[in-house]
């Protein structure tokens, strides 16, 4: 298995990066007799020049530095039976240039047929028509490949020779996480955990809103998004209104915490998944293009789609028009939250399971 399971920088372990790695490694262990799975993910800090091992939550992840990444491809990866590749935003721009691997970018790599190569529910942002020799190889080679949304799916079959591309809802969607005992709150908790980039809106949003009929918590999601800045921006300007976190869990500790709150306010993706996984009702806050959006595509199962605060400016919108629908989206929400429904999440998780049950009969199946 090889990704960015740590997440894309300050070596965070983000944890729906982490928790992709945790559930792909588990559903595989349980299809694939007698396997032995090594784990290995990009060391966007390129802080060493040689693999090195850390051990986080039960497994452990290899690090390798990103630009060695084909000549490991060429040589110790080529070893292999089979490289289960991704999940999240493994072919960003970014990584086009520093982690070529993820895009199975080596010419004597491509005109091989060993190891098998399968894409685990991956993303990307920007258009694929920018690059589209790149998908075209991808695609020859590839083995079998998934990715997060129906648009990404409709792009990648467009490029290259045909195959057989599939949609997955993200795999974290099935994973099975303890059941948190809550607390019996006089008022219902709130949890809210928000980027640093989102903080002014935020205040803004809160010095005009009541939420007096909740307690409200604000802790540090992920460290990826400088999520204790805002914690500590808002205790610096609101004191003693709400309670604060002022510390980052580590990777499943922090979803788990999600689990004890009575609505969580999120702008993660994953964050959003947590609460969805342990039955909280949610608010997500998604500043990603709703055509393309992976919070979109999340929730269509759920015909939920709709039900989420775009902070993403529509066209036409200025600055102050885009907060206005924002503030009145959100107060909207806190009084009729989102929450998915148990025959609905059951449908999904079949499709995930099919996924990995996929994956699995190509690889014993070799």
């Amino acid at each position: 298995m090889i990704g960015m399971f740590r997440g894309y920088r300050f070596g965070e372990y983000n944890p729906g990066c982490f928790i992709i790695c945790l559930k792909t490694y588990q559903e595989l262990k349980k299809r694939i007799e007698n396997c032995k799975i090594d784990i290995f993910a990009v060391d966007n800090d390129n802080t060493k020049d040689e693999i090195y091992t850390e051990h986080k939550d039960g497994l452990d992840i290899n690090f390798f530095p990103a630009k060695k990444s084909v000549s490991l491809l060429n040589s110790y990866f080529s070893k292999y039976d089979a490289l289960v590749i991704g999940g999240d935003v493994i072919w960003g721009d970014y990584y086009e240039e520093k982690c070529p691997l993820f895009f199975i970018d080596s010419e004597p790599f491509l005109k091989t047929t060993k190891p098998l190569v399968l894409f685990n529910c991956v993303h990307r942002f920007t258009p694929m028509k920018d690059n589209e020799n790149l998908f075209a190889n991808l695609k020859k080679r590839a083995n079998y490949i998934a990715v997060r949304t129906e648009s990404l799916k409709d792009e990648l079959d467009e490029i290259g020779e045909a195959k057989d591309i599939k949609a997955i809802p993200d795999p974290v969607i099935d994973h099975e996480l303890k059941k948190i005992t809550k607390k019996v709150n006089e008022k219902p908790l709130m949890g809210i955990s928000i980027s640093n980039e989102f903080v002014e809106p935020l205040i803004s949003i809160l010095r005009h809103t009541d939420l007096s009929k909740f307690n409200v918590c604000f802790y540090p999601y992920s460290r990826q998004y400088l999520n204790l800045e805002t914690v500590k921006k808002i205790k610096d300007i609101f004191g003693d209104q709400f309670s604060y976190i002022l510390e980052y869990k580590e990777p499943m500790k922090a979803i788990e915490m999600i689990g004890s709150f009575d609505i969580s306010v999120n702008d993660t993706y994953h964050g959003t998944i947590a609460a969805i996984v342990q039955d909280v009702p949610f608010i997500c806050i998604n500043s990603e293009p709703p055509a393309t959006s992976r919070v979109a595509h999340l929730l269509r199962p759920f015909q939920l789609e709709n039900q989420y605060v775009s902070p993403y400016p529509r066209e036409g919108e200025d600055e102050l028009e885009t907060m206005g629908r924002c503030f009145h989206k959100f107060n909207a929400l806190i009084n009729n939250p989102p929450k998915v429904k148990h025959d609905q999440l059951k449908k999904v998780k079949e499709l995930i399971q099919s996924h990995f049950d996929d994956m699995a009969y190509i690889i014993n199946n070799s």
